[in-house]
């Protein structure tokens, strides 16, 4: 599913099916079948005359039959430009490298989910599988709402089962112009309250996104006796960035 007008700058939606095993005496092995993985992964590709992989969140988990990614096209980028080349029926080799520091914790304790652009990806892998009785909210950043809002139907029917509760958007190339940090200081007092339930708070961007997020975040805790270091060093504050 490709999302931008623009092919230099469009992102993509992939997903990939485990391919059949080669002819031979490994066919009577069994059938295809993915690896063990879990949401947040990483997707290791290597692309063709690469030497170095490129990762990638998972969007997905073992059990949804599927490796899911999310990729925005980079200029020069070897790697993001031949993902986003591809053709539906077209292979790739790649590998899956874990990623456990960046997952839910587990109980009912409220979940804030903060990504954008791509980062959108193993946000969405979490909605999927949430619970309707565990709190989960998303704040997600984008360019334009009718250019590259990344799974727009099917969040607005996360939020209708309750696998989500609230959904937040920020767009730089809209009116009005924000970013997420944008709307997370002006949503800082039901913040502060999630925080006090036991919220944890997980981010997956681009390194600048997360630089300003968490500077939100200070001001949102400030008088709270909390920090974003605090909020780390208990599990309550993960990020993915690249």
């Amino acid at each position: 599913t490709d999302y931008g007008a623009d092919p230099q700058t469009r992102a993509a939606v992939l997903r990939f099916e485990a391919a059949a095993p080669a002819r031979g005496w490994r066919s009577w092995w069994g059938a295809a079948r993915l690896p063990r993985f879990d949401t947040g992964d990483l997707l290791g590709v290597v692309p063709p005359d690469g030497t170095a992989p490129r990762y990638y969140s998972l969007a997905s988990a073992a059990a949804d039959g599927v490796v899911e990614i999310c990729v925005r096209r980079q200029a020069g980028g070897m790697c993001s430009t031949h993902l986003t080349d591809l053709q539906p029926g077209a292979r790739i080799e790649a590998f899956v490298q874990a990623h456990p520091s960046f997952r839910p914790v587990g109980g009912e304790a409220p979940v804030v989910l903060i990504g954008a652009g791509t980062g959108i990806g193993p946000l969405i892998g979490f909605i999927r599988h949430n619970p309707p009785q565990r709190p989960m909210v998303l704040y997600f950043g984008a360019r334009h709402p009718d250019d590259d809002f990344l799974y727009r139907d099917e969040l607005h029917g996360l939020v209708g089962d309750r696998r989500l509760r609230a959904l937040t958007t920020a767009f730089s190339r809209a009116s009005p112009r924000a970013h997420v940090q944008d709307r997370l200081l002006a949503d800082s007092q039901p913040l502060r309250t999630l925080i006090a339930q036991g919220a944890q708070v997980m981010v997956c961007g681009g390194r600048q996104m997360a630089e300003g997020v968490a500077g939100a975040w200070e001001r949102i805790l400030a008088g709270t006796g909390l920090s974003v270091a605090q909020l780390r060093a208990q599990g309550r504050y993960v990020e993915d960035v690249y």
